[in-house]
């Protein structure tokens, strides 16, 4: 895989090699949700021992994109649009609480951070690298989340992420990318609200944004019926 020098400056390790393209797979929907991952035909693909495949299930269990039951069988995340519905309104508010609080924190360059990021965003999509479109728009919100300096707000933030937002999102992206000129666009009703140091409106711009999830990603065939979860999971 071509290594445009954007996450990695050295050649990549063989776990981030095999994290990154079951990564992939996953959000363009090659793996589907719910479909079973095995150890051997991972090694048989990557031609590798069973250690770094481990290693990167682990990785992928920790950012919530694999499931393990407890017979130690691996499965990429189910998601139900209810649970979409449930996760997006309570990220909207936790995430627009952390806006404004950042924006007593937040810096000219800082804000100048949000706004090249928001251009890298831009660049991959005319490049159609659409997964580092979803990449670079993680680290858009990381950004002013971080800010926020409260790390109970931060942490609650990361779980709903990992469990529901990330899979969504990207396949989002893949599936429907002539969205992401309204999520820049979006992107840029928020930095301007930084901008005017404008905490009601910066929490409402964000509120609003993620809200919008819902609508866009509710035709996705990402999601799969209640009867294919697996309750021995969670």
């Amino acid at each position: 895989m071509e290594n445009k020098g954007l996450y990695f400056s050295k050649p990549r390790s063989m776990v981030d090699q095999i994290y990154t393209e079951l990564a992939k797979a996953i959000s363009k929907g090659i793996l589907r949700p719910g479909q079973p991952i095995k150890e051997l035909d991972l090694q048989n693909m990557f031609t590798t021992s069973r250690a770094p495949i481990r290693e990167a299930i682990r990785l992928l269990e920790a950012d919530g994109l694999l499931i393990v039951d407890n017979y130690k069988k691996k499965y990429v995340r189910p998601i139900t649009l209810d649970t979409l519905k449930e996760a997006i309104p309570v990220m909207a508010c936790l995430e627009g609480f952390a806006a404004k609080l950042a924006i007593e924190k937040i810096t000219q360059e800082e804000i100048g951070i949000l706004e090249k990021i928001n251009g890298e965003i831009k660049n991959a999509f005319d490049q159609k690298d659409f997964f580092l479109c979803s990449q670079m728009n993680f680290s858009f919100h990381r950004a002013y989340v971080k800010l926020s300096q409260n790390a109970t707000l931060i942490k609650a933030i990361r779980s709903i992420m990992k469990n529901t937002i990330w899979l969504v999102t990207t396949n989002l992206y893949y599936n429907e990318s002539t969205l992401i000129p309204i999520s820049i666009a979006e992107h840029l009703q928020i930095i301007e609200a930084f901008k005017n140091a404008d905490p009601i409106k910066v929490e409402n711009e964000v509120r609003k944004h993620i809200m919008n999830i819902i609508g866009r990603s509710s035709e996705l065939s990402v999601f799969v019926s209640k009867d294919m979860l697996f309750p021995q999971t969670y």
